[in-house]
């Protein structure tokens, strides 16, 4: 049953209160993990428009039907920026993202790439609870990413796999995972003032790209907002890698 914005709102703050409730923090215990919900009780800048609009024609590319998979595990790996663009590309309006155990996310980067801050959740220090946060997490979020700082183990994965598949949420993780029903690893090269060391203009990124077993290479340039009066917004372009040019130097396993 396909549900309402209301709905949505609803089942998300569902799933923070029960992920508060699970992981101590209304009980007031000191081990607790930190949230920064933006939006979700009345804090955060996030823009009450939604997210800003970016194109989608790279991400239809790489993306089955231009999101990441619901209901299943996906592997987002070697690039912040592309991970940011694709859970910006895959949130359509009124779902809520959650980010666990990545306590380096940059918020204003996030905005940059569209994601709505104020339908974004961001526990950044999980306390060794981070099984119980992202199971918790999966009842109400259309996306749930899980960064290094979860500590999961193998039989947590499976376990938040199957929890998933049941809620019909997609869980993104920024390490392998196995099963994961699509893998994404990119190595970016940036460019700008100082070959991008200063003032960045520009993101390319070599992406190896695995889903049903079926491996392929693109060359993405990230959708850019407009920064100032002298540099118009960009698009975004994907096409696939020349063959026998050398691309993003990992390896897909499992």
């Amino acid at each position: 049953m396909t549900m309402t914005m209301p709905d949505r709102l609803d089942a998300a703050r569902a799933a923070l209160a029960a992920a508060e409730l699970r992981t101590g923090v209304r009980d007031g215990d000191q081990r607790a993990p930190r949230w920064e919900a933006w939006g979700a009780t009345g804090g955060g800048t996030g823009s009450k428009e939604g997210p800003r609009e970016v194109p989608a024609e790279p991400f239809t590319a790489i993306l089955d039907g231009g999101r990441l998979p619901v209901g299943a595990a996906s592997v987002v790996a070697g690039s912040k920026s592309l991970l940011l663009a694709v859970l910006a590309a895959s949130q359509h309006a009124g779902d809520w993202l959650a980010v666990v155990g990545l306590p380096d996310l940059g918020l204003l980067a996030a905005a940059d790439a569209g994601i709505a801050l104020d339908r974004l959740i961001v526990v950044p220090d999980v306390a060794g609870r981070g099984a119980e946060t992202v199971a918790a997490l999966l009842d109400g979020m259309a996306y749930v990413v899980a960064g290094p700082a979860t500590g999961l183990t193998a039989a947590d994965r499976r376990r938040l796999t199957a929890r998933a598949r049941d809620r019909g949420s997609g869980i993104v993780a920024t390490a392998e995972w196995e099963h994961a029903a699509l893998r994404l690893h990119a190595a970016p090269r940036w460019s700008g003032v100082d070959v991008g060391a200063g003032y960045l203009k520009r993101c390319e990124l070599d992406v190896y790209r695995q889903a049903r077993g079926r491996p392929e290479r693109w060359t993405l340039t990230l959708p850019m907002p407009r920064l100032d009066p002298f540099n118009p917004a960009h698009p975004g372009t994907a096409r696939r890698a020349i063959p026998g040019r050398r691309g993003a130097p990992l390896r897909a396993v499992g």
